[in-house]
């Protein structure tokens, strides 16, 4: 009795299957986690005063925060380099907008412009390709 016709289909289904990861795991293109990344941003929800900045080297260098309670939390760059040691800073689940407090002055810091503008170049430049 010949096996070889069931070996040969097991190799091509897992070939398959290898592929079919490979696209939609590994190939997810940049809108793709630019929309993603946005949609975190959005839900996400914190509030505190900084302490501290810093770039943490064990988790690819993320820019992160720590909170007077003790909390650390991670904060896009774009976003943390408008952030300063001592501000009051406010995130509402939901919302777009980062509230920044420094001394007497409330600091808004846009999250939805700076995706749109990310999509639209990257659009832009896919269609340039």
């Amino acid at each position: 009795m010949r096996r070889g016709g069931n070996e040969w289909f097991m190799v091509v289904f897992f070939i398959g299957v290898l592929i079919l990861l490979y696209f939609e795991v590994y190939k997810k293109d940049l809108l793709y986690y630019l929309d993603k990344s946005y949609q975190v941003e959005i839900e996400d929800s914190y509030n505190g005063i900084i302490i501290k900045k810093y770039a943490d080297k064990v988790n690819h260098n993320s820019s992160m925060v720590e909170f007077s309670d003790g909390t650390n939390r991670g904060i896009h760059p774009y976003f943390w380099g408008k952030m300063e040691v001592g501000d009051s800073i406010s995130k509402v689940k939901g919302d777009s907008i980062i509230q920044v407090f420094r001394n007497d002055e409330k600091i808004l810091i846009e999250i939805a412009p700076f995706y749109r503008k990310a999509i639209e170049e990257e659009k832009e430049r896919k269609m340039n390709k």
